[in-house]
Parts: structure tokens; sequence; C-alpha cells
């Protein structure tokens, strides 16, 4: 934690370039030290003060992914979690949705392993709800790798094991865009997510209009 506060700039525009490498070597660090694991989680449970301060933030269970905030800075500030990808067993086989995030991330692989598609946005049409998005990377991460992602650049990750969930240690940035973004490939089209309040929003909104629209 007092290295990601001290050693990164979270609103850098030039994260890929300037940032993601100084991040990914502090998870990578981090990751070697499975004891410091153990020590926060247990910390987490023994205090309820600081347990009701991250479980709305924490997601489990989840058909996908698990995820376990460990650390939040005040305001909009950095993350820390731990994710679990479920097996396709356990998920039934379903696929995470094509999205992008509004804050820029970084992640190291603890065990297991996953594959990543990225995606070029090559045009938007916002009043009409529709994008044209073309497929332009796809790698896989193995234990001990580690990774990061932009704002703003549409992704997809999949645990093609039947067997064996992953596990990542996962650092999100603060908020740098008004919101996420969660594309259908097949129709062209997308729909904005925004923080629990802000989503809440959202729906009373298109509840109150009765939108047949509404995700």
């Amino acid at each position: 934690m007092t290295a990601l506060r001290g050693e990164v700039d979270w609103r850098d525009s030039a994260y890929m370039e300037r940032q993601a490498p100084v991040v990914e070597e502090i998870l990578r660090a981090a990751a070697a030290r499975p004891e410091v694991f153990a020590e926060r989680t247990d910390q987490i449970l023994a205090d309820a003060e600081l347990f009701r301060s991250l479980a709305p933030h924490s997601a489990y269970p989840r058909i996908l992914m698990d995820k376990f905030v460990l650390h939040m800075e005040p305001g909009n500030g950095f993350r820390i979690r731990l994710h679990r990808f479920k097996t396709r067993r356990q998920n039934g086989g379903a696929e995470e949705r094509v999205h992008y995030h509004k804050w820029h991330c970084s992640t190291v692989m603890l065990r297991g392993g996953y594959r990543e598609k990225q995606f070029e946005i090559l045009k938007t049409d916002e009043a009409a709800g529709t994008s044209l998005l073309h497929e332009d990377l796809e790698h896989s991460l193995a234990e001990g790798e580690s990774n990061s992602l932009p704002a703003g650049r549409p992704h997809q990750v999949m645990n093609d094991s039947d067997t064996d969930p992953c596990l990542t240690l996962f650092v999100r940035g603060p908020s740098v865009m008004g919101a996420a973004r969660i594309f259908d490939l097949e129709r062209g089209t997308f729909y904005d997510t925004f923080d629990p309040d802000g989503q809440l929003k959202v729906g009373l909104a298109a509840m109150g209009r009765l939108d047949p629209d509404f995700h």
C-alpha cells in the first residue's frame, strides 16, 4: 500500500507507458509473499468496522468471478482486490461480456491462468447507443505474470479450465471516466454502468419512463 501511494501517479494520462510498469513490479513483489494475504484477510475478519467498510465493495459468490477487497484508499483512490475466476464447470460455461473500465488497472496471476481478448473501438454513436469493435489482441496470463489495462480499453477475460480456478491480485486506480461500458458485439450496441448510487439512479429513471431498453 505504501508503494502504491508513493510511487504511482494514478492520474497520469500515459498510465500504460509510465505507471503500469511500476505497479506491476509492486504487484509481483507482493505475490512473492503470500503470507501478506493471510495477514490482511485475518485482519479484515477480526475488525468488524473494517469488514463493514469493505464488504459493500466485495462480491461473493458470483457466477464468473468472486471479488474480495483488501484495501480502499479514501475518496476516489486506488483499491486492492483478490479476484477468483471460476472454472467452466463452476460457471456453467458462461462467458464474461466485453466491457471497459472507467479506471486504469493492473494485475498479477497468483495461481492458474486465464486468456484475455482486447478490442479497439472503431466507431461509436453515443446517441444511438451503437459501437463497432475490432479484436486486436489475444494473450494468456500464467502464474507469476502481470498485465495492465488503461481506462476505456474494451476487454474480455476467460478461464478455460474445467477444474482449476485462477486467482489474481488486482489493483484499480481512481475513476478517470464517467462510467464503465458493456458491449454486445453481435448487435453492435453498448450500455453504460455506474457506481452503486449512480446505477440506482439510472434504474429509477428508466423504470419511471417504463424504458423497454433498460438493462
